[in-house]
Order: C-alpha cells, then sequence, then structure tokens
C-alpha cells in the first residue's frame, strides 16, 4: 500500500506507518516526542524519520541520564570557571581572604577609638583652658563608652578578637 502514497502529500500517522513498515503506535510514539512536523507532507516525515533514527543508531539521543550528566558537568565546568576568576582576582589583589578583611576592620575600628578619645581630650582641654575651669571626666564616661562600643561593633569575633584590638581602651562599655 505503500505505493498508493505520494511522498508530496500531507502526512498521516496510519500512512507513514504503512510506509515505512511500522506500526501506528509506534509511529505515534514519535509524534508526541515531537519528531515530526505538524502538517508536513511524507518526505519531510521520512526525512525527520531518517535523522531521528541516525541520532539514536549514533548514541546522541537525549535522555534523562544523559542530560542529567550534561547538566552536572556544566555546573562543574562553571564552578571550575569560577574557582580560577576567584584566584585569579586573588593574585591582582582584587579580593581578600576573610582574615584580611578581618585585620584590617580590627585595625580600622582601634584607628577609629584612639581617634575619638583623642577628639575628646582635646576638646575638653580646650573647654578647660578657655574657660580656666576643670571639667570632671566622670559624667562624660557613660557617653564616651557607648561611642566606643559603637565603633567596636565592626570588629570581626575569631579566635584572635581576644588578642587583637586597642589595648587600653575599655570596649566592654
Amino acid at each position: 500500500m505503500a505505493g498508493d502514497i505520494s511522498l508530496d502529500d500531507q502526512a498521516t500517522q496510519l500512512g507513514f506507518a504503512r510506509l515505512v513498515g511500522a506500526t501506528q503506535p509506534a509511529i505515534a510514539k514519535h509524534y508526541k516526542a515531537e519528531v515530526f512536523t505538524v502538517g508536513a507532507s511524507f518526505r519531510v516525515w521520512l526525512h525527520e524519520y531518517c535523522e531521528r533514527l541516525r541520532t539514536e543508531a549514533a548514541g546522541r539521543q537525549a535522555n534523562e541520564a544523559r542530560n542529567r550528566r550534561d547538566m552536572a558537568q556544566a555546573v562543574e565546568s562553571e564552578a571550575n570557571a569560577q574557582l580560577k576568576m576567584r584566584e585569579l582576582y586573588r593574585q591582582d589583589q582584587l579580593i581578600l581572604d576573610i582574615e584580611s578583611v578581618r585585620k584590617a576592620m580590627v585595625e580600622w575600628s582601634t584607628i577609629g577609638k584612639n581617634e575619638f578619645l583623642g577628639a575628646v581630650e582635646s576638646i575638653v582641654i580646650a573647654i578647660e583652658s578657655q574657660h580656666a575651669i576643670t571639667i570632671d571626666r566622670e559624667p562624660l564616661q557613660p557617653n564616651i563608652d557607648a561611642a566606643l562600643k559603637a565603633i567596636g561593633s565592626y570588629e570581626i569575633e575569631s579566635e584572635e578578637a581576644g588578642r587583637g584590638g586597642a589595648p587600653g581602651l575599655d570596649t566592654a562599655a
């Protein structure tokens, strides 16, 4: 019956099954898998069918296991690329390790505390000398301690936090 079919006619599943010597349910599976172009001719379907068979024979058929493997390889490649980029950034000193950042923040906090204490002392001395008075520093201490605590809150907790910091400054306020 395949001789009654013109390759230029619009393809049907039953007609194509007869053309290639397959069952209609087998062709329906390919149709569901979108191997065939809807509304195309038997010629187009025959070409698409042969391509599908070549692909399957070559082991290139996409299946879930292959897709998972391909996805895993893509993720691995992306991770390797990011790792290499981080290493390049580190070599170019565009990124820092956490310990370097921690040390810099502790140093900044210490400098900030020292500058603050120096400024407070300079202000008190300037007021005392300008007005020929002596200022009792004890009532100022809660405000000083609160400011030191705010400045010190930027320190990063680590094993070295107790050893680092600024000697002689009370940050426990």
